[in-house]
């Protein structure tokens, strides 16, 4: 995102694009022409153009966004700087930068000494880059390249740092986060990185993010249950409940594995937060097996739940599929999906209420009667619910909360003892 510059204006407005949805590449292209008509107004002097859309739809911005100084892709970020220095030097395009073959595997990038725009108190640390998956939806491959672990030496020198910043909260991500060693050791050792994570003087939570279900170890959900500061959360995207759509979505799972694999982790984990994400719509999804995921979600196997409509992407192979589904039929089952989530995500809610909770404070809040904002260890940052809380406490800050309402999505609490 970016904001009108001040006078005397920016020498050069970078913006950072998505390509993975035709709604974020229009958004993208929106941004991109409001920053081009004042660079037309003399506001801007230069627009570079970086990120995911500069990879697979390179030609798109040359034609919808001519007036363009430079693009930048996201495998070439670190190239950055010597495109700013190009422009600024000899005032030449640098439309011709190379642009780094998506199948190799390089290294990762080293994400110390970043500007973070996150709180203090929580920070998200990059453990891995890309995926080998193919999943028949997703174009995020082809954008981001093949997995490429990054070296645990690296993944706790950027730990300390964001420690030593005041990061009391470390959010684990990658496009498959279970994956992570599989290209370098040759197995699956996430487990071992965040044991060593845990062992990081300053951090106290550790939430996991981005699992993905045919990864899961027994060594995975063993930490889980045993290392308090890892949450017993973690983020499994499933997609879907049926065997017939996860088949024809290319997941390599099924209803029964699926249901195994949640029967295993409840059973190991105490307390265990489940977050998942699935996909409505998709082709030749049929009403029986659209009913099935809502019993599937109705039965409360996930605590946290979001969901797409599928979206009809060219570049994915799912887009050569049969039984496409008309927008309306697709928005009508999202819509549901959504409802009843809600429903089920209330219920939930209202049974915490008279139980003490973990909470991390967040900052202030809109209510004068609750004036801070915090969320539970079931929740992340800006996706999940937020808890509020009577009196005034530092942003994180850990304290034991007595739950005396839901609002739904916030919980009311009253704040108890310091926490760890």
């Amino acid at each position: 995102m970016w904001s009108r510059p001040t006078t005397p204006g920016a020498d050069v407005v970078v913006v950072n694009t998505c390509g993975f949805l035709g709604a974020s590449r229009q958004e993208s292209l929106d941004h991109i022409n409001q920053v081009l008509a004042l660079k037309d107004k003399g506001e801007v002097k230069r627009v570079v153009v970086a990120g995911c859309m500069v990879g697979n739809y390179r030609d798109l911005l040359e034609r919808e966004a001519p007036g363009v100084d430079a693009l930048v892709s996201v495998n070439d970020r670190t190239r950055l700087t010597d495109v700013l220095r190009e422009l600024s030097n000899s005032g030449e395009l640098a439309r011709s930068i190379a642009i780094s073959d998506p199948d190799a595997r390089g290294s990762v990038y080293d994400d110390t000494a970043r500007l973070r725009i996150t709180p203090r108190h929580y920070a998200y640390l990059r453990i891995s880059e890309g995926c080998d998956h193919t999943c028949s939806f997703c174009t995020i491959p082809g954008i981001r390249g093949r997995f490429r672990s990054k070296t645990r030496e690296q993944i706790l020198a950027e730990a300390r740092e964001l420690a030593a910043d005041g990061a009391r909260e470390l959010i684990i991500v990658a496009q498959d986060s279970t994956y992570y060693g599989l290209d370098t050791d040759k197995r699956k050792s996430l487990h071992e990185v965040l044991a060593e994570l845990a062992k990081v003087e300053g951090v106290d939570w550790i939430r996991l993010m981005y699992a993905y279900p045919t990864q899961v170890t027994d060594e995975l959900i063993d930490l889980l249950a045993r290392e308090p500061k890892l949450l017993g959360y973690i983020d499994m995207p499933l997609q879907h409940i049926n065997t017939e759509v996860l088949r024809r979505m290319k997941r390599g799972s099924t209803r029964d594995t699926t249901l195994r694999l949640l029967e295993k982790m409840r059973s190991r984990i105490p307390n265990l937060s489940l977050r998942s994400t699935f996909i409505v719509g998709f082709p030749g999804e049929t009403d029986a097996q659209f009913e099935e995921l809502l019993d599937f979600i109705r039965e409360g196997h996930i605590d946290r739940a979001g969901a797409f409509p599928y979206s009809d992407e060219d570049r994915a192979e799912s887009y050569q599929l049969e039984g496409k589904l008309p927008e309306d039929v697709i928005a009508e089952r999202h819509r549901r999906f959504m409802e009843l989530n809600r429903e089920v995500l209330f219920a939930a809610n209202d049974k915490l209420v008279g139980t003490t909770i973990p909470v991390i404070v967040e900052g202030r809040s809109q209510d004068p009667k609750y004036p801070t904002l915090g969320r539970s260890r079931a929740d992340a940052p800006e996706i999940d619910c937020t808890v509020l809380l009577k009196g005034s406490h530092e942003p994180g800050t850990l304290l034991n909360a007595r739950v005396v309402r839901s609002l739904g999505y916030d919980l009311l609490c009253e704040a108890g003892r310091a926490a760890k």
